[in-house]
Order: structure tokens, then sequence, then C-alpha cells
């Protein structure tokens, strides 16, 4: 696996890709059903522009609006990552006048300035960057694919290391480096492996190679630099430590996951290659190698029969997971679907249900931020009495219990409904809608929850970040809307719910 463009693509395979279809074709036509899903989408639209008509009156341009307090809130460098991060959503649900106002408010942004706090480079793509694209590809407006390749080029300078793999933290004022932690030079899978598809789309639509070689040099230098060894902490080949030293290259410590930290860098593997029409074959060689560690190794058979996703690698598995880690069905489907493979869409099944499991049996049908369970066959020994009970109640017991609007369990069966055409993913996502409202929703926009098992009684958080805008809001709307909305067949979706096109095309340069 070497080599800045990675394998050369076998073409006769990507002829054959390229006729796999993603979507099912067999959604169902009733006109009842067609009413339904066009109230349930109407509903879900005037919550999203309820939320969205708070930020706009207390907060519009801040990063953030505290929906309890309804103050704003300087979160991601004052650039206003909830406006950005919303375009797209706003796009897609036809808000005509309310996409002007905000593009007028996206075009003053000046990126050469900031709050006075260092930048999360990985956010700053996913939600700025990323937000900005999708905003272009939807609207053919220019001044957005301006202001993305404004911030990117501010952004590049974070890649200056001995290596290539970026700073993780990136101060736009001064020009320097840190990690979240002071000034280490440690950063994470998730925030150096997370830029391939973002950088990848806007080389293509500048026709400067610059972003997408920046990304893929990440691949080049942690792929010479590490080799799978027994006792080591990349001790399976693919399944990549969590923590890597910017300046050498070389893995540092952190048991193999899917959950945060890592998840998205498996997640741009396959979809940056679906993403170049086939053509980047290093990112389809490394998911395939991926894969092969994470059946062995991460997917597990709980006690209640159920398959999850651990932290392990050959030296055992730490039954433990989180709700990052939901994604990971959803992605796994739409692989499935590329490469037509039907092996890998039932293990995507199997872990769909586990992730929704940890919603459909909360009373509020929310699921908690961490949860563990115990693996078939183990003994419960080690547990609390506590930890015992829910087992025992729902399957697994609940670690971290509060809900912050996050996406992931969302997501992954809106993949399913799309790929399978069965109403009752569409359903699944409803029954979480209305458990979403009852329990969040408050003047300010939708607020966390303390604890998923008291709802609104155990309390709530003054937090709304702007991923609910730009994926929460989104993966429910785009359930209830015609199934040629964004089709999964037209659009590949960023780690942050940001459509970008499949139909521009790649022959290898740019």
């Amino acid at each position: 696996m070497r080599g800045l463009e990675g394998h050369v693509p076998r073409q006769h395979e990507i002829q054959r890709f390229a006729k796999n279809q993603v979507q099912a074709s067999n959604f169902t036509d009733g006109e009842s059903l067609k009413k339904m899903r066009a109230n349930r989408a109407k509903d879900v639209r005037s919550g999203f522009l309820r939320a969205w008509k708070a930020y706009k009156k207390y907060a519009f341009g801040a990063d953030e609006i505290n929906p309890l307090t309804l103050e704003p809130l300087t979160t991601r460098n004052g650039w206003g990552a909830t406006l950005i991060d919303a375009l797209d959503t706003i796009h897609i649900m036809g808000l005509e006048d309310e996409f002007k106002d905000a593009a007028e408010k996206v075009k003053a942004i000046n990126f050469d300035k900031n709050d006075g706090e260092p930048s999360k480079v990985f956010e700053t793509n996913i939600r700025y960057i990323g937000g900005l694209i999708s905003a272009y590809e939807l609207s053919n407006d220019r001044m957005f694919l301006k202001q993305a390749t404004a911030l990117a080029d501010i952004m590049l300078e974070a890649f200056d290391t001995p290596t290539g793999i970026p700073w993780q933290m990136w101060d736009v004022q001064t020009g320097t480096g840190s990690s979240e932690s002071g000034p280490s030079t440690m950063n994470n899978l998730a925030e150096i492996g997370t830029y391939q598809l973002e950088f990848f789309r806007l080389s293509q639509l500048t026709g400067d190679p610059i972003y997408h070689k920046a990304a893929q040099r990440v691949y080049d230098v942690i792929l010479d630099q590490n080799e799978p060894k027994k006792g080591t902490p990349y001790a399976v080949a693919g399944l990549y430590p969590i923590f890597v030293n910017i300046n050498t290259g070389k893995f540092l410590a952190g048991k193999p996951n899917l959950g945060g930290g890592s998840d998205s860098f498996y997640e741009y593997l396959i979809k940056t290659w679906a993403l170049s029409g086939f053509q980047l074959q290093r990112c389809l060689d490394m998911w395939n190698e991926s894969l092969k560690g994470i059946k062995k190794y991460i997917v597990s058979r709980g006690s209640d029969k159920r398959m999850y996703m651990g932290i392990g690698d050959d030296e055992g598995l730490d039954s433990i997971s989180d709700t990052f880690t939901a994604f990971f069905p959803g992605t796994l489907a739409l692989a499935a679907r590329l490469l037509d493979d039907s092996e890998t869409m039932e293990l995507a099944h199997k872990l769909l249900l586990s992730s929704y499991n940890t919603f459909s049996r909360m009373p509020t049908h929310i699921g908690p931020e961490n949860f563990g369970f115990l693996p078939d066959g183990d003994d419960d020994s080690d547990l609390l009495n506590s930890q015992k009970a829910e087992i025992k109640k729902y399957g697994f017991y609940l670690d971290r219990p509060y809900y912050l609007m996050r996406p992931e369990v969302i997501e992954s069966i809106f993949y399913f409904y799309r790929i399978t055409g069965d109403e009752k993913y569409a359903d699944w996502i409803w029954e979480i809608w209305q458990g979403i409202k009852a329990n969040c929703e408050v003047d300010g926009g939708f607020a966390g929850l303390r604890d998923v098992r008291l709802g609104r009684e155990g309390g709530l958080i003054g937090k709304q970040e702007s991923f609910v805008f730009a994926e929460t809001f989104k993966y429910i709307y785009l359930a209830f809307t015609e199934p040629n909305v964004i089709s999964l067949d037209d659009y590949i979706f960023s780690t942050e719910g940001h459509p970008f096109k499949r139909s521009i095309p790649f022959n290898g340069t740019f």
C-alpha cells in the first residue's frame, strides 16, 4: 500500500462497481403512505425552523446558541459553525429566504481572524469546509467555494510538519500548532484521517491537487512508518491505534475501536473511494484490510445474542461502546451495496439492531452517550449489581446516560431505509423524532438530556451543537422526503452529513 495516489485501480472492477445500485427501487407508493410521509417531512421541517429562528433571533452568526439561556456561544472560533453547518439542510428543505440570509452572513466572514483560540483542524474541516463545499454544489453560488478555498488554504498550514500529518490544533493568527492537551505532538486517528473526502472534492472543484495530496500524504506516512507486530500498539493489520506522533508518524497507544477518536478514519476509506468514481484503489484496499480486523476483533456477540462493537485487538475485547460507533452499520451497509456484498450487509443489519436497541429500549426512545455489554459466555462477576440489572432489562447497561442530540443511530437507520425501501426503518426514525420533540425541545431549540431513562425530569443540558442542524435534522427529514431527494446513488455524505455529488468525474488527475 504505497504511493500518493494509491494502488492502480482495476478497470474491469470499476465498470462492475459502477453498475451497483445503492438505493432500493421498491419503495411503497400508495397515496395514503405518500401523504403520511409528506406530513412527517413537514413536521420535521417545522421543528427545524423553530430551532433555526431561535438561533437567528438570538445568536445569528455565532457558533452556537445555548438553547436554555438563549446566549450566543463561541465554540468554533467565532466563524459561525451553526450558520455554515446548516446551509445544505436549509437548501434541501427549500427554505429559500433563510438560505439567502445565511449566505449574506457567510459572505462577510473573514477566516484570517478568530476569537483568539486555536482552531481544531478536524472540526474546522468537517463543519466549515465541508459545509461550504456542499452549499456550493447544491446552490452553484461560487461565493461558498471561494470561502471554502480560503479557509482550506489557512488550514493547510497545519499540515506543515516533519511528516505532513497535521497538528490537532492550529492558531490562525500566530501560525502555531499544538494538541488539544497542550504543546505535545500527538493527534488521533480520526483527526488525521478525516480530510480525504473534503480535500479530494476541493481539488476537483479548484483543479489544484494540493489539498488531495496533503490528505493522502497521511496514508503514505502511517503505512510507511508502521508495520503490524504482535505485542505492540499496532498488532493487527488494518486495526489502527488511536494516537499517533505527528513528527514521526508512529502509532503511540490506544486500543482500536470504531468510536470517538477513530470512527471517521474508517468511514472515509470507503467513502473517498466511492466519491473518486472507484479510482482511489488504495482507499478500498485499506478498507478491506480494516474490515477483516473489525469482524474478527471489534464485533462481538452480547449475552442478549445481539452483535455489538467494542474496543479490541488480538489481546482481547473491552465490552464498552459509545454512540459514535453507531455510524458504522450505515457505512457498512453503504459499502455492502457499493461492493455487492451480501455477507457484509447481513452483518451491518445485525449491528444496526443493537444500535437501535439502545434507543428503542429507553422510555424516551433516545439512547445514551456510552453503554456497556456483556460478551456472550463471559462471567458477570466484575459488573456492578446495577449494571447486571440493566443488562437483564435492556441487554446492555448505561455508562454515560446523557444524550446530546447526536445523529449516528438515526444516520444508520436512514441508510437502511434508503437501501432496503422498508418502511419500518422510517417508522423507527419517526419514533425517535417523537422522543426528541417530547424530551429535548425548548424555546431556544433542542437541548440535551442528562439521563435518557428519565427524560426532561432528569434535567436538560444547555448544549446544541452545529451538527444538530447539519446531521440530526437532515437525516430525520430525508427519511420522509421522496427517495430521490439526495439519493444515495447520486451523493456521498461526509461524516458531518454534508452531501457531495457522485457525478463529478475523476480520471486520476486534477
